[in-house]
């Protein structure tokens, strides 16, 4: 076959698709290039040394043909050496290439190149049909940008323009010259128009050694949700044994979701859990079952189920339902926590809300109850049931530095009668405040003045024949006050305020000691109480004062930035007649003069050293009542050290303990992880926690191992494991909530 120069007038053909020849480079804009998806630590470029070919924008239905020899027979044209045909969003490059203009089909011979702006196809010739953007290819290998991705295969079919089907095919997100892990399946999918790749007949292989089979796996090319089975998590336990769960999500719809977990246990069985999630316009909710048929150790089913639920009725009518049960009092101690709960919960609440907002006002009725899961807890301290409990909550700004409040509340409260003979009840209760504030920046000035009145009427059961019909009416009246003091300091850098502060209040005394307790509790005292006249939380105690507290804040910040570097506060009550309104009726009455003197700090070093603390001292015992103390320090965000120490008197919940916490780059791709709990008053570790994790340019790798003091005063044991493929899925036992729970400031970053 002879050959001839190419020239550049364009060809027509019958389906006026425009195609033009011509030798050597056409001057064209260029397309832009998809930015990679994945994060990747330095020195990872994904594809170092890879030329993306150039893309032209060109005229609709037009097609340009640069190579140095073209032949035109009829309806086909044939061109060889260094072969570029372009359409506008792609190009395909080639050692020989022919071209039916009546059917769209080039074929080409030899090394070729097809590149779609984010797709690039690297094969040894093939079919490719350009009207509906399809073909078949042999000996492929792929990059894609946007992923990023590469991997090979010996056969490809392209479908779409963003679908493709690969056999023998093999798939990893590790950057080029890194083959630290394959999937390797005998089909592979890629759907970039739904962000889902799919391997049948697949084996994961890391560091050349295969460590999982599937017949069947789906992953992501995007952050779209997708149906398929998730990665296993595997782990090791002194309560459950070995422990491995399988997770399989169905993305049912946009709006509908659900992931089924089988978790075998070698000591315990196999356990099922189902978590579906809804999403509608006016509701939404999470429904989480799981189910242990006769635990071997346990001897009888386990089960655990939560629901919570939203209904948005109308744009101020909201309802909301939030539910649990589980089996028994150690199902969180065997097989870990569920959201809220822990191995220490004596108790799940199930409640009912329907809340009403309006700018002014929320009107709020909930029916609450509970399940006992904790036989040692006594029928004294079960919660009572409110059956049901209507709050209104109201309040509204007059103008001129005046305001008014309204917190109201009617509450029945029962229990069953077969576990106590505890009072039951209803309790209506009112709660007005008028305050007016002055602030002219430098000072302010802020009284304010209410009553609460409360009634109730009583069932009282048992031995307690104290009367049925009781109410109660409290005023008080509070003044709030203080100046702030600004200079400048390091040289105009930093500005330094002084803020001194006065508060008086008054609450006179009613004897309440007829009033049996429902809900109510003292009080945790802290520097924030010091402008407080509650010292009971719940409304069965209104505790008499009549007090003044003095306190003094100072606070440093950045000029510049206004960011806080320092905040150093003292305060303390000083008590101008005894408090005789207790929690209990025969406990004494309070006398001391003053309060804990209360101090609290957080301090700000730059941008490594942060701390912050708060210190209870009692000054006529000469001790400290509560001392809460943490440095951390964190150059940057592989590092993280925190030391804290914690000591509280409260009688028997007294703590005397400390905590160190550590996450620490020993290399560049490596970082020391560790925790240790320490109990000084039992003498005893509650937590020791020491692990790896290993970040390369495509997988992370975890191990930690944990040893934890558990309520039945037993230790348990256990190994954490978590491998990440990126892009594809991760071998997770639970590491990341761990070490977030474990590790302030930790974040799970691999």
């Amino acid at each position: 076959m002879s050959h001839r120069p190419a020239r550049s007038a364009p060809l027509h053909r019958p389906r006026r698709r425009k195609i033009a020849a011509s030798l050597g480079v056409v001057a064209a804009s260029l397309m832009p290039l998809a930015a990679p998806a994945i994060e990747r630590p330095a020195g990872c470029e994904f594809a170092p040394g890879v030329e993306w070919p150039e893309l032209r924008t060109l005229e609709s239905e037009l097609t340009e043909i640069d190579a140095d020899y073209v032949r035109r027979d009829g309806e086909r044209l044939s061109a060889s050496g260094n072969v570029q045909l372009f359409e506008t969003g792609r190009r395909l490059d080639a050692d020989f290439l022919e071209y039916d203009r009546a059917s769209g089909t080039a074929r080409t011979e030899g090394d070729t190149r097809l590149f779609d702006g984010d797709l690039l196809l690297h094969t040894q010739g093939g079919e490719y049909r350009l009207d509906a953007e399809t073909g078949e290819f042999r000996q492929i290998d792929f990059l894609v940008q946007s992923v990023p991705a590469r991997g090979s295969a010996a056969r490809g079919v392209q479908h779409t323009s963003n679908r493709h089907d690969f056999e023998d095919a093999e798939y990893t997100t590790c950057p080029v010259g890194n083959d630290a892990w394959w999937l390797r399946t005998g089909n592979l999918e890629l759907d970039r128009e739904s962000g889902v790749g799919v391997a049948r007949n697949a084996t994961i292989h890391f560091k050349g050694v295969p460590i999982a089979y599937t017949p069947y796996i789906n992953f992501p090319l995007d952050d779209r949700r997708k149906s398929g089975f998730l990665l296993p998590s595997a782990g090791t336990s002194s309560r459950t044994g070995v422990d491995v769960s399988t997770p399989w999500y169905w993305n049912i719809a946009p709006n509908y979701d659900a992931t089924f977990t089988p978790r075998v246990m070698s000591d315990r069985g196999v356990m099922l859990g189902t978590e579906f999630r809804y999403l509608q316009p006016r509701h939404e909710g999470i429904a989480d079952v799981r189910y242990l048929p006769s635990d071997r150790e346990f001897g009888d089913d386990r089960h655990y189920i939560q629901w919570d639920h939203r209904t948005r009725i109308t744009s101020n009518l909201n309802f909301r339902l939030d539910v649990a049960d589980a089996s028994d009092g150690d199902y969180f101690r065997d097989f870990g926590g569920a959201d809220r709960y822990s191995g220490s919960t004596p108790y799940l609440r199930r409640r009912a809300d329907l809340t009403w907002n309006q700018p002014a006002y929320r009107l709020r009725t909930r029916i609450e109850d509970y399940q006992i899961i904790d036989p040692d807890l006594s029928a004294s301290g079960e919660p009572y049931q409110r059956l049901p409990q209507v709050t209104l909550e109201a309040g509204e700004y007059l103008g001129h530095g005046l305001s008014w409040d309204l917190d109201t509340e009617l509450v029945r409260f029962d229990l069953d009668e077969t576990r106590s003979d505890r009072p039951v009840g209803t309790r209506v209760d009112i709660n007005p405040e008028v305050s007016w504030r002055y602030d002219s920046g430098g000072f302010f000035f802020s009284p304010s003045a209410g009553v609460r009145h409360t009634h109730y009427d009583l069932d009282r059961r048992g031995l307690d024949t104290g009367p049925e019909s009781i109410s109660r009416t409290v005023p008080r009246a509070s003044i709030d006050t203080g100046l702030i003091f600004e200079r400048p300091i390091a040289d105009g850098r930093r500005l330094q305020t002084l803020e001194p502060r006065i508060f008086y209040g008054y609450v006179p005394y009613r004897d309440q000691d007829n009033i049996p307790i429902f809900d109510t509790g003292e009080a945790d005292f802290s520097f924030d109480n010091l402008f407080s006249l509650d010292r009971f939380v719940g409304a069965d105690r209104v505790g008499d004062t009549h007090q003044v507290t003095t306190a003094l804040t100072t606070r440093i910040f950045d000029q510049q930035t206004g960011r806080e570097r320092l905040s150093l506060s003292a305060g303390q009550i000083h008590y101008l007649a005894d408090r005789e309104v207790r929690r209990a009726p025969d406990a004494p009455a309070l006398d001391a003069s003053t309060s804990d003197l209360a101090l609290e700090g957080r301090v700000r070093i730059g941008d490594a050293w942060d701390g912050r603390g708060s210190i209870l001292y009692n000054v006529d015992r000469d001790e400290t009542t509560l001392a809460a103390v943490s440095v951390g320090y964190s150059p940057h965000d592989r590092a993280r050290i925190n030391v804290g120490y914690r000591q509280r008197e409260a009688g028997a919940r007294s703590i005397d303990q400390t905590d160190v916490s550590v996450m620490w780059p020993v290399t560049e791709r490596i970082d020391a992880i560790g925790r240790w709990n320490y109990s000084l008053q039992e003498e005893r570790d509650l937590e020791l926690l020491a692990g790896l994790q290993y970040r390369s340019c495509c997988y992370g790798i975890r191990v930690v191992a944990r040893r934890a003091y558990s309520f039945d005063e037993t230790y348990d044991n256990s190994i954490y494991f978590q491998l990440t493929l990126d892009g594809l899925a991760r071998f997770d036992s639970g590491v990341d909530s761990l070490l977030r729970e474990g590790i302030a400031g930790y974040d799970a970053r691999y």
